[in-house]
């Protein structure tokens, strides 16, 4: 397993931050490199939870959220939303989007989207969304990830 794990990592990818309000009014936020879009037209992208993460249930039942894509100087708030129960985003990080739904404060893409359907796969389900609104700063280079390291471009 551990031999696959390190091919996967010979992708290099992008950093995102799932954001939400969770049951108690909080914004949190969940770290992801499994991002992808899937359609223009509709517009749809989906991301993967993995079966044990401690936010399982909450993830595959919230129905608006926002994945972020983080700019290369946002590595503090990645490490911070992959580790379980410390999931929690502060006001500073975040802004609230006109829909009530907490976007990540510089970075390179926010998409708020609505889930349309989950997916169980292996040890992940896969969670897609319809993109209801999104916006861009194209000024901000990307933070990467590659064979269990951040980069920048």
């Amino acid at each position: 397993m551990k031999a696959l794990r390190n091919a996967f990592g010979q992708f290099a990818t992008g950093v995102c931050v799932v954001s939400a309000v969770n049951n108690d009014g909080r914004a949190i936020g969940i770290t992801i490199n499994s991002f992808g879009s899937v359609s223009l037209d509709p517009a749809l992208a989906l991301w993967s939870i993995q079966n044990s993460s401690d936010l399982f249930e909450f993830w595959t039942g919230t129905k608006k959220y926002a994945i972020n894509i983080l700019a290369s100087d946002q590595q503090a708030i990645s490490g911070q939303c992959a580790k379980p129960g410390q999931h929690g985003l502060q006001s500073d990080q975040v802004v609230m989007s006109e829909d009530g739904i907490p976007l990540v404060i510089g970075a390179l893409a926010s998409f708020e989207m609505t889930l349309e359907q989950v997916v169980p796969a292996g040890d992940h389900h896969l969670i897609l969304g319809t993109i209801d609104k999104y916006q861009v700063n194209e000024a901000l280079s990307p933070l990467v990830f590659h064979k269990g390291q951040y980069h920048t471009l």
